[in-house]
Order: structure tokens, then C-alpha cells, then sequence
């Protein structure tokens, strides 16, 4: 895999790990966090990437 490809992968981590903190500080479970991840990948609104 490139460096690229393994700084996207740590920022994902990273960016999982932050969104996990939110939905247990807010008492979203499991099931419903990835259920919102995966309407947003769905529908496009993931945000772009900082350039």
C-alpha cells in the first residue's frame, strides 16, 4: 500500500475513533451510529477531503 493510502486509512481511524467518542458521549448505540454512517456514505454527503 502507498503512503497515501496508509495516511488515508489512520486518518479514517482517527476520524472513527472521534465519531465512536460522540455517539457514547450523546448514548447513541452501535447499531444506530453505523446505520447514520451509512446513510451518509449512501447519499453523498460525506464530506470532501481538506485539499
Amino acid at each position: 500500500m502507498s503512503a497515501a493510502g496508509e495516511d488515508g486509512r489512520e486518518r479514517a481511524r482517527r476520524a472513527a475513533a472521534d465519531y465512536a467518542a460522540v455517539i457514547a458521549s450523546v448514548g447513541i448505540d452501535a447499531g444506530e451510529a453505523i446505520r447514520i454512517v451509512q446513510a451518509a456514505l449512501a447519499s453523498g454527503s460525506a464530506a470532501p477531503a481538506p485539499s
